[in-house]
């Protein structure tokens, strides 16, 4: 059987990842979910008050995580390291931040991605949805990057209905070619991904379904269309934008009795959200593919709970999206696999999206491999709980977690009996921040952190 390998950081040791292969060397479908901008705090599932009965058919399935994060608190940072199992100081070419539209970062083509390492497993690749890893140059595109096929949009985000960048006009493409059709882009993405998923194919498949739900919208300000409530406008670099949030009106409907109408709106989209995640966990279900489909569940970051009228929530946690505080780097995330994974789990090890890639690949078999995350795949099994430290640097923020204790800049938190991070211990626990900043350095070091 072929071994993976996998690095730490800050632990100088290697992570050999067996025995969840062993145990399930039948390859499974993967599905991975990733929502965007969606708060910790919003979804019933964690307590929010927007009704998520879909997103909780995954937690009632299988293992519902309390303290999974992200690596950095925006969307390309974030997918960056999803896709590459790597803290995004790696990348080559600026993706340490969120891309804008005049900005050239890219994937390098040596940066294999999550869809190239499944392929060597005989997997099918698929995206449907949001990529923003790069547009500057047409081979820039997923399509370059091991995906066979992609329908959705390339930059942050998209008028939800018109499906343009402000006045840079149309970014909706068809295996990175340019496409125009009608249509909620939510809803869009979903029956792509459905009418993908018909297809008689005996290769297993991978999918990332990456809604750019419920990110704010990027209108066009001078032809916007109905149903649109917007948060802020105006021009950047020579581009005229209306950051709007849209949502269909039988689910504007729903949401009636919300007074506050900015969170009346978002609901909205959450619930469309949720409504589409149950047309593709119904289509498995019918088409008998649910039995053997991992279906991994995550946010890509924090939502606005501070700013652009608070429209979205982070429950108890501090902090929003940009920021390194838990509301804009704890978030949502949820694994289910039938008869494979137990029911009903709820984890509160914590873990990070740099995790997921070396997962997926200790079950689908493979290579040699390094990353800076390592596989949970005892922890989906049941064969243990792996720990790790993380590591944050994001716009010259700094935080770092061991075990309870986060170093968030000079402060110091035990998140176990302090998740809203209220009370600085550095002044009663000097050895510890001391340590944590210690490790800090060490892991930044090795990273070759470039970032100002």
């Amino acid at each position: 059987m072929k071994r993976i390998v996998f690095f730490i950081f800050p632990v100088t040791l290697l992570y050999i990842a067996s025995t969840g292969a062993r145990q399930h060397s039948d390859k499974p479908n993967v599905i991975v979910i990733y929502a965007d901008d969606l708060g910790y705090g919003d979804l019933s599932t964690y307590g929010g008050d927007i009704p998520s009965p879909n997103i909780q058919r995954i937690a009632d399935a299988g293992i519902q995580f309390t303290d999974f994060y992200v690596s950095g608190p925006v969307c390309t940072v974030s997918r960056y390291s999803l896709l590459t199992g790597n803290y995004p100081q790696r990348s080559l070419h600026g993706l340490t931040s969120a891309l804008m539209p005049e900005q050239t970062g890219h994937l390098d083509k040596s940066e294999k991605i999550m869809p190239a390492y499944l392929k060597e497993s005989g997997y099918r690749t698929a995206l449907f949805g949001k990529w923003h890893l790069g547009n500057s140059e047409p081979e820039y595109l997923p399509c370059f990057y091991g995906f066979d096929t992609f329908v959705g949009h390339t930059h942050g985000c998209i008028d939800y209905y018109d499906h343009v960048y402000g006045t840079l006009g149309n970014d909706w493409y068809r295996n990175c070619e340019p496409f125009h059709e009608t249509g909620y882009a939510t809803d869009l993405i979903t029956n792509h991904a459905i009418e993908y998923l018909s297809a008689d194919e005996e290769a297993p498949f991978f999918l990332l379904l990456a809604y750019n739900a419920p990110h704010y919208g990027k209108s066009n300000p001078s032809d916007l269309p109905e149903n649109t409530l917007v948060l802020d406008q105006g021009i950047r670099k020579e581009v005229g934008y209306a950051n709007t949030l849209q949502a269909p009106q039988e689910y504007l409907d729903r949401f009636s009795h919300v007074t506050d109408i900015y969170r009346r709106y978002y609901a909205a989209m959450v619930s469309n959200l949720d409504d589409n995640i149950g047309r593709v966990l119904d289509f498995l279900e019918t088409s008998r593919q649910l039995d053997n489909t991992l279906i991994w569940f995550i946010s890509d970051n924090g939502g606005y709970s501070e700013t652009l009228f608070k429209h979205a929530s982070n429950g108890v946690l501090t902090g929003q999206k940009g920021q390194l505080a838990e509301g804009g780097i704890r978030v949502p995330a949820l694994v289910c696999w039938k008869n494979r994974i137990k029911r009903k789990q709820l984890i509160s090890q914590p873990y990070v999206n740099t995790d997921i890639l070396p997962t997926l690949l200790e079950i689908a078999g493979g290579d040699e491999f390094v990353f800076d995350g390592i596989s949970l795949a005892p922890v989906l099994f049941g064969n243990g709980a792996p720990q790790q430290d993380i590591f944050w640097h994001f716009n010259g923020q700094k935080a770092f977690r061991r075990g309870d204790w986060k170093m968030r800049d000079d402060r110091l938190y035990n998140l176990s009996l302090d998740p809203s991070e209220q009370t600085d211990l550095s002044g009663t626990h000097p050895d510890v921040l001391e340590d944590l900043r210690s490790a800090w350095n060490e892991t930044s070091g090795r990273l070759k952190d470039t970032i100002p």
